[in-house]
């Protein structure tokens, strides 16, 4: 990687413009709080994927510092998602302990990949599978304030696919 080039993705946000939505109007609710723990805690989730990115930074920063310094902004913005959550759960009566039916969050499902390219298209296919969810969860809450923070999440996370297809892009063009 030439690193006197600034690539595309260098530039690109790492978060949407919409700025995040304030939670109101909160009612206690055991079934909003299993679906925010999902998103949160779930072994595809929130935790999951800042904990995925940061361990990506570390290991690529050598060879890759361009793609590891934008992998942690990711990773930042994933942790934002990760703090919006876990309020969340304690707004709606829920304990932001890590654990999502009995199980605690683990490490083990930190993805770690083999090669740069198969690291960015896991990535892309977490933040398909995160938007899915979000979009489920959309559908399954009535508090109007927590849909509007689940649609900021869910521009987050296209963004994220926008910098990862730009990644795989500069990397195709740089013969790697």
């Amino acid at each position: 990687m030439n690193e006197t080039e600034i690539p595309e993705f260098v530039n690109l946000p790492t978060s949407s413009a919409t700025p995040f939505p304030q939670l109101v109007d909160v009612q206690r609710s055991a079934s909003t709080v299993q679906i925010l723990k999902d998103l949160a805690y779930d072994r595809h989730s929130e935790m999951t994927a800042a904990t995925t990115y940061m361990h990506q930074d570390w290991q690529l920063y050598p060879q890759y510092p361009q793609i590891a310094n934008v992998l942690e902004q990711i990773a930042i913005t994933e942790m934002t998602h990760l703090d919006a959550l876990s309020n969340a759960i304690v707004a709606f009566g829920g304990n932001a302990d890590y654990v999502k039916d009995g199980d605690a969050w683990t490490a083990r499902w930190v993805d770690l990949g083999t090669s740069l390219p198969e690291m960015l298209q896991r990535n892309i296919d977490a933040e398909n599978k995160a938007i899915q969810s979000y979009e489920r969860a959309i559908g399954n809450v009535s508090n109007e304030s927590l849909k509007a923070i689940f649609r900021k999440i869910i521009e987050d996370e296209q963004a994220h696919i926008a910098i990862f297809n730009s990644m795989i892009n500069y990397l195709q063009n740089q013969g790697e």
